[in-house]
């Protein structure tokens, strides 16, 4: 041990050291621009959450018919939020610049949502419905929760705070994709994935996403087609089929454990491919329900390709390339806009298999 701390000390006294005197400065300075820089990131995540918020909450009601019927619930279509709602790392920036308190307020709302067009704006609290308080604090989200009949459409009435007048509002509910969404604090990853109940998306995804409304809506109809197919359940069947296939191999080469991982590995990836574009056409029939222009669409996996090159070609990988993706788009667009023409329903020309 004490040979290890002398040649410890003599290594430091040994090393080259800097030269230079910097300035002194303040490391009460450093914390509060910690702070300043703290708050940028926070308003950052804010100002990219609430219009994705807004498109993402219109497409779920109008993609209502497009998810079976068991991911379907009914819902007043607002995104509320109160003290203990943010995450952590910057829920004290959130609720400064939301003004967020023990009360559950709106935060967004879907412009086509029943509350938006019931009139309820972002900035509203929620005081009661029908009549029965809102619990404050902890228990505020849950105690909203229990007051909506997912299963049934509703007429509430609503108490609501908006600044210091209290007014009162009739919603009724509607229909829509059940699934939820959230944008996470990574400014790193150019990332969004579906797991079967929520579509969760990067924070650097979600601001690149933004500078055009309707690639936004792509990729969010995108992740939805993958829930409302049920891909997730496919591939956790696949694996645990390959897995199965992999064991059973392992046994007879004497790698029990090895193949299994390596079963289980091919089978969560086996038709990983045919699984994206089936979103991929699903999502084109989400966004004409949606109301947008599929002719503003159709450049969007151009511009991707632009942003990550390796996606013009995605041999061997997961995902078609962005070439094929755009050539497939075109032949989906074409199909809707055939069946529009020919008074057909908007339903998508695939059956799910048994």
């Amino acid at each position: 041990m004490r040979v290890v701390i002398l040649f410890s000390f003599l290594l430091i006294f040994s090393c080259a050291q800097p030269q230079t005197k910097l300035p002194e400065y303040s490391t009460v300075l450093t914390d509060k621009e910690r702070d300043i820089q703290n708050q940028m990131f926070a308003d950052s995540w804010l100002n990219t959450y609430i219009p994705f918020s807004v498109m993402g909450t219109d497409i779920l009601f109008s993609a209502a018919d497009l998810c079976e019927e068991d991911d379907r619930i009914y819902s007043l279509g607002v995104n509320l939020g109160n003290e203990n709602s943010a995450y952590e790392s910057i829920r004290e920036e959130i609720n400064q610049s939301l003004g967020l308190g023990p009360k559950l307020k709106v935060v967004s709302l879907g412009s086509l949502s029943p509350a938006g067009k019931a009139g309820i704006l972002a900035g509203d609290e929620i005081l009661e419905i029908d009549g029965e308080k809102i619990k404050q604090g902890k228990d505020a989200f849950p105690s909203y929760i229990e007051k909506i009949d997912r299963k049934y459409r509703k007429l509430y009435d609503l108490k609501i705070l908006r600044n210091s007048e209290i007014i009162d509002f009739q919603v009724r509910s509607e229909q829509r994709c059940r699934f939820d969404f959230v944008i996470d604090l990574d400014n790193n990853t150019f990332n969004a994935f579906a797991n079967g109940d929520i579509m969760v998306f990067s924070l650097r995804m979600a601001k690149w996403l933004l500078m055009n409304e309707t690639g936004a809506a792509i990729v969010f109809a995108h992740e939805l087609g993958h829930n409302a197919n049920k891909h997730v359940a496919d591939k956790i069947e696949n694996a645990q089929a390959g897995a199965l296939l992999g064991l059973l191999l392992g046994i007879y080469v004497g790698l029990p454990q090895d193949m299994m991982e390596v079963g289980q590995s091919i089978g969560a990836s086996a038709y990983s491919i045919d699984y994206e574009n089936e979103a991929d056409y699903l999502s084109m029939y989400i966004l004409q329900k949606a109301g947008y222009n599929l002719d503003d669409a159709v450049d969007f996996w151009r511009r991707f390709a632009v942003e990550v090159p390796n996606s013009i070609y995605s041999e061997g990988g997961t995902h078609p390339s962005t070439a094929e993706r755009y050539v497939r788009m075109e032949a989906t667009i074409q199909e809707i806009k055939n069946k529009i023409e020919n008074n057909e329903p908007l339903i998508p020309s695939y059956e799910k298999a048994n």
